[in-house]
């Protein structure tokens, strides 16, 4: 299923819109890693987004137009997450700073070993206990508890892993690395055991994500491709394709259905995921411009779509009431 090209976004009120573009901030997201673009995050508020820059992890208040320090750092990161509460970096030499937001509180400040961090993930596992899933490039994924920075467990990986999304229920996790693969565990309190291997790339899988209601998984490929499976029946539910290397894929908040990719540079896509041929083509950088993308967030409502460049943020108003007015998809 190849995407349609486009070089705006359809104004409102055209057929086939699913968002509209809304402003751009000056905030920018600067990259330490050519491959790695996780590093925008819109966890809890609409207008609050946060973003690395340089050593520095920011929280941006777009309504105010403030911006206070999350982290100051002794690295530039290369990955970053924001969730429940946490924010965490990850350095090119297995660095690693954890803490509560607010106060700053230090959960984990030091190296975990091996060598880059390629991503981080904040989520609530099979024990309910709230972790932090670190994709190092030794092979591993290094789950910390977060009440006291403590590792947890180690899973030893095939590959190095690039990539890692928990299952909203905690029971699964999906993760992609430097093959061609999808990789699928099942988590338990006790231990991640590997139940599924999916394949439709040619290239490394460089981001993966779970919908809203863990019925789905999706992942990015270097090669363009962006593969979607039904978790329940493990079969294919849609593919697409890109020019450049994908490099994130999120789903929307529920009710609204949708998904979002971003390419190395220029174009992030959405789809809408009840109809699966109805999508849209954003250009960032516009006719003139093609800035290399640095992370693709909705935010929590899902009224928004952020995406991130060096040169600064892109919000995309999503047409929510349209959405609300159909029922939410479900996989049969």
């Amino acid at each position: 299923m190849g995407l349609a090209g486009g070089s705006e976004p359809p104004r409102k009120g055209e057929a086939g819109g699913l968002c509209n573009y809304s402003s751009t901030y000056d905030q920018g997201a600067t990259i330490q890693h050519w491959q790695l673009r996780d590093l925008v995050h819109c966890p809890a508020k609409d207008n609050e987004v946060f973003c690395v820059y340089r050593h520095r992890t920011l929280r941006h208040d777009l309504a105010s137009g403030k911006t206070d320090v999350a982290q100051e750092l002794s690295f530039e990161p290369t990955s970053m997450t924001v969730a429940h509460g946490f924010v965490a970096a990850g350095g090119q030499n297995s660095q690693l700073d954890a803490r509560r937001l607010g106060g700053g509180e230090v959960v984990y400040k030091g190296h975990c070993g091996g060598s880059v961090n390629n991503a981080l993930h904040i989520g609530r596992d099979a024990s309910q206990q709230l972790r932090l899933f670190v994709c190092n490039n030794d092979d591993t994924i290094k789950v910390y508890g977060l009440s006291g920075g403590t590792l947890a467990t180690v899973l030893r990986c095939p590959v190095a892993i690039n990539y890692c999304a928990l299952s909203p229920s905690g029971r699964h996790l999906v993760c992609v690395g430097d093959n061609r693969h999808t990789y699928l565990y099942q988590a338990t309190p006790a231990a991640y055991r590997q139940c599924g291997v999916f394949t439709e790339a040619s290239d490394a899988g460089m981001c993966c994500a779970w919908s809203a209601s863990g019925s789905m998984f999706a992942s990015a490929s270097q090669d363009g491709s962006v593969a979607v499976w039904d978790h329940r029946s493990s079969s294919l539910v849609a593919n697409f394709f890109t020019p450049l290397a994908c490099r994130n894929v999120k789903f929307s908040p529920a009710p609204l259905d949708l998904l979002a990719f971003a390419e190395h540079r220029s174009r992030c896509h959405l789809v809408d995921c009840r109809m699966w041929d109805r999508q849209q083509v954003l250009d960032v950088g516009g006719q003139d411009c093609e800035p290399d993308i640095s992370g693709v967030a909705f935010s929590p409502s899902g009224r928004r779509l952020y995406v991130g460049t060096e040169g600064g943020l892109a919000a995309y108003d999503i047409d929510t009431m349209g959405r609300r007015g159909f029922p939410a998809y479900e996989l049969c």
